[in-house]
């Protein structure tokens, strides 16, 4: 019995609510079929942010969208040292907050600050 190793390829878009994702084998024939199957795949771009972040979009749109979220920020690390366990259950509850708001008004829906 032969042994034959095939590799696939997942080629998927990081655009907010795009559920654009295919599988192929990694082969020509492979690509040539998806390409043929997806158009979008022809549009689809690769980018990679400073902090080694990898994200792909399959259009302008998509892109564009990607960029209004935030996405392409470097990503933010915080340390909280020499806090009580009360005033750590605190920051994180007002930086939850704080991303839900921020959300919101990306999204167009009102908010209210208090």
């Amino acid at each position: 019995m032969s042994v034959v190793q095939s590799t696939f390829v997942t080629v998927s878009c990081d655009g907010p609510d795009c559920q654009k994702t295919i599988t192929f084998e990694a082969t020509e024939k492979g690509n040539a079929e998806a390409i043929r199957d997806n158009a979008w795949l022809t549009t689809h771009r690769a980018i990679q942010t400073s902090d080694r972040r990898n994200l792909g979009y399959c259009s302008d749109e998509c892109e564009a969208k990607g960029l209004a979220t935030g996405a392409h920020n470097k990503l933010e690390q915080r340390i909280i040292t020499g806090a009580s366990s009360q005033s750590v259950d605190l920051a994180v509850r007002a930086a939850a907050q704080a991303k839900a708001a921020t959300d919101a008004i990306k999204h167009g829906a009102p908010v209210t600050l208090g």
